[in-house]
């Protein structure tokens, strides 16, 4: 029997780029999908997944928010078209509320399993008032060697981080409630054998980190592989490939964790990356004997879509909406005279962050007209978004001088977070700005060429505050490791003002940012009373598109905010996308010779940049053209 699946297509249903706007290769679903039906054509018997996050993640699935037009959901109607088995849910699939998701969802012709997020917990999640169906049993006849077909029974039990309740509280509220993964799969799995399960699959929209549980973790496939009655895990989430030669295996879980042979704790598991462009395969191998069906082997790979032809079906679903979203990109929405990119945003103080920045402050800013926080000094915190990462050298911002349609804009910010607002101490302050410098390695002062970022790092992990101004220490070690656990040591952060004065740990502060960052996401140091409530939430795209709609590009950017402590005789190497070359490089015309200096190539299409850290102060006021 062959498995497949598919995960993290984040509304990529036909090969196109609606930012770029243009046709892209080798992604999409109805790529994928020729690629399934081939696939299945080489087995007898065989099944079709998908591991969630699939209906949010382009913009497709903006005009679907508010109201969904018959006959129902695009992605729901290319899963019927290729003949998907089941799917579950993934932490993105929440992100435009409740009301969205189940209508896209609720009524559809594909079965769905969702176990961990409840309406109310109960006692064990057995008792768990259900929200979805938390688990199913697929009946099959399977055709065997002798000619002959017979019954079978596959469990199968959907999953996804509990943090997605928190990362999205603005627009679920407390509706629905979240069970560790673990527990879930524990309990689920040994009750579907007891309903007649032959085997039990498990839908795991969750990454395959650490070995060990721990509660409420968010990559969590390995100790799911773990439990007895489970025989293979279709991951997701992470946006990784496995089985894969460059698959980094936590440490401690070597043991554990085959990336090879594609196995987790011996049992097949695969991560089939994301937007399309491969697909997990699993065949198993089975034999029916007078005590029940017998896994005798199995392995696991992944599939690269190469196919060129796109699947009938999946267009058929999603023709009228491709068109509507087409016209909705082109959208003239203001114009700007520079050129707004992410190339260089984790060295320098840009304009295309610092315009997100703007457009977050100021809404804040009127919202709290009126209001006691209003008196507050109001900073801005956003992060370079799209800039380099898993999707590679072409995922960052670009936006070439002149007229910005809506195409850009969801460039600029490409997540549908909504506005949020945080009353800060400056000791919270400065412990954000530490969590968000941890991107960094720590580059001893006299080094040449050490790696300047942390790939282990996403680029949406480092935040830039605007309103303040900082220098990073990158000599000393970072305060928080990877996943934002703080260390001892004196930190990065040097140098932290407000209007020239130092920033004393009781000053107050009102920080603009986005509800992804309100829900813990990248655990950045929130305080439990620190939320500010805002009128209502509204995505920041629609708060950037308003800015820019009142000129808000054309407007004279602020001081560049922050910067790196000099150290002498030193280099670091930042790698950075193949659109670089026609983007303004920060510090070209530095006295001295360029700040940065073009190297070359890097082996996946990277360009490559030295970085003088003695003169890396010099970076801000290159920035500074049109500064107030």
């Amino acid at each position: 029997m062959r498995i497949l699946a598919t995960s993290d297509l984040h509304m990529r249903l036909i090969p196109h780029d609606y930012i770029a706007d243009r046709p892209v290769a080798a992604q999409g679903l109805a790529l994928a999908g020729s690629e399934a039906v081939a696939a299945r054509g080489e087995a007898a018997n065989s099944l079709l997944f998908d591991v969630g996050d699939a209906f949010e993640g382009s913009p497709v699935d903006g005009h679907l928010a508010d109201a969904l037009p018959d006959p129902g959901h695009p992605m729901m109607a290319a899963f019927v078209a290729l003949g998907v088995d089941a799917l579950t849910l993934g932490n993105h699939d929440f992100n435009h509320g409740l009301p969205a998701l189940e209508r896209a969802v609720m009524h559809g012709p594909v079965p769905i399993t969702l176990a961990n997020i409840v309406r109310r917990r109960g006692a064990t999640p057995l008792e768990d008032s259900a929200w979805l169906p938390q688990t199913l049993l697929l009946k099959r006849r399977l055709v065997c060697g002798d000619g002959h077909d017979r019954a079978f029974t596959l469990g199968v039990i959907g999953v996804v981080p509990p943090q997605t309740l928190d990362w999205d509280r603005d627009k679920i509220g407390d509706v629905l409630e979240a069970r560790d993964i673990v527990e879930t799969v524990a309990a689920w799995a040994p009750e579907l054998r007891r309903r007649g399960a032959d085997l039990v699959a498990v839908l795991c929209h969750s990454g395959i980190g650490a070995a060990e549980a721990t509660p409420r973790m968010e990559h969590a496939a390995v100790p799911v592989a773990a439990v007895p009655e489970v025989d293979l895990v279709l991951t997701g989430h992470a946006h990784q490939m496995f089985p894969h030669p460059s698959f980094s295996v936590a440490p401690g879980a070597e043991a554990a964790v085959d990336a090879r042979k594609g196995t987790l704790h011996g049992k097949p598991a695969v991560m089939p990356g994301f937007w399309g462009q491969h697909l997990g395969v699993i065949d198993l191998q089975l034999e029916a004997t007078e005590a029940g069906w017998v896994l005798n082997q199995n392995e696991a790979h992944l599939r690269t879509v190469q196919s060129a032809t796109p699947h009938a079906g999946v267009m058929a679903a999603v023709d009228a909406h491709h068109q509507t979203t087409l016209r909705e990109v082109c959208r003239s929405v203001g114009r700007t005279q520079v050129r707004l990119d992410t190339y260089f945003a984790q060295v320098a103080d840009v304009p295309a962050v610092q315009l997100v920045n703007a457009a977050q402050g100021a809404a804040v800013a009127a919202a709290l007209t009126d209001r006691p926080e209003g008196e507050l000094p109001v900073l801005s915190a956003t992060a370079p978004l799209r800039a380099g990462g898993l999707q590679g050298p072409h995922n960052y911002t670009d936006v070439p001088p002149g007229e910005i349609t809506q195409r850009h804009v969801v460039d600029l910010y490409v997540y549908p977070n909504t506005l949020a607002a945080l009353r800060v101490s400056g000791r919270v302050l400065r412990l954000w700005l530490e969590r968000s410098a941890s991107v960094f390695h720590t580059i001893p002062t006299g080094s040449q060429g050490h790696d300047l970022l942390d790939p282990r790092q996403p680029a949406y992990g480092y935040d830039i505050v605007s309103g303040v101004t900082y220098q990073i220490d990158l000599a000393a070690p970072p305060l928080f490791d990877v996943q934002g656990r703080q260390q001892r040591g004196p930190g990065r952060i040097v140098e932290l003002c407000w209007q020239g004065q130092p920033v004393r740990d009781t000053d107050a502060f009102v920080l603009a940012t986005n509800s992804y960052r309100l829900g813990h996401g990248s655990n950045f140091p929130i305080p439990a009373d620190a939320a500010i409530p805002l009128p209502r939430p509204e995505p920041v795209r629609d708060v950037l598109t308003r800015y820019l709609s009142s000129g808000g590009a054309e407007r004279p950017l602020p001081r560049a905010s922050w910067g790196f402590v000099p150290q002498p005789g030193t280099t670091a190497r930042l790698a950075t996308g193949a659109g670089a070359a026609l983007a303004d490089v920060p510090g070209a015309d530095a006295p001295g010779g360029p700040i940065l200096q073009f190297v070359g190539l890097t082996a996946d299409a990277y360009r490559a940049y030295a970085l003088d850290l003695a003169r890396a102060d010099g970076l801000g006021p290159f920035l500074r053209p049109r500064e107030a």
